[in-house]
């Protein structure tokens, strides 16, 4: 099963993505690229939960699950929680045990003391063709 990566940065008190081509206005360590490379990181045990839940829940088989959260001035994550869009993985364990891996990743510091919004959403299985 694969576990595609897709992360969108807002810096604070902006509205518009980060940018991510060189000579960009984002920081380092909290570019798109930088935070992509974190997050992938835990991809085995994003797979893992989601082999849990589709034990629990055979039903749940390919989807997905958006998870919002802020990277704090001193890069830990905070407000972490699922996303409100419709069409994901529901079961509570399986979405616990993702928001659970993503509270515990560490991020650069930023040097402009300034909290980075993102989101990142983890698919697994064969997603249905929308």
């Amino acid at each position: 099963m694969r576990i595609a990566l897709l992360c969108l940065i807002v810096a604070c008190g902006g509205s518009k993505p980060a940018p991510t081509q060189p000579g960009s206005d984002c920081e380092p360590g909290r570019c798109l690229a930088d935070i992509s490379k974190v997050v992938s990181v835990q991809r085995p045990a994003a797979k893992a939960c989601y082999e849990a839940g589709l034990k629990r829940d055979p039903a749940i088989k390919g989807g997905r699950i958006i998870v919002n959260f802020d990277i704090d001035p001193e890069g830990a994550t905070s407000s972490v929680a699922q996303s409100t869009k419709s069409d994901q993985i529901e079961e509570a364990d399986t979405v616990a045990c993702v928001v659970d891996i993503v509270k515990q990743l560490k991020f650069a510091k930023s040097a402009k003391g300034k909290t980075t919004h993102a989101y990142h959403a983890f698919e697994f299985g064969n997603l249905p063709k929308t």
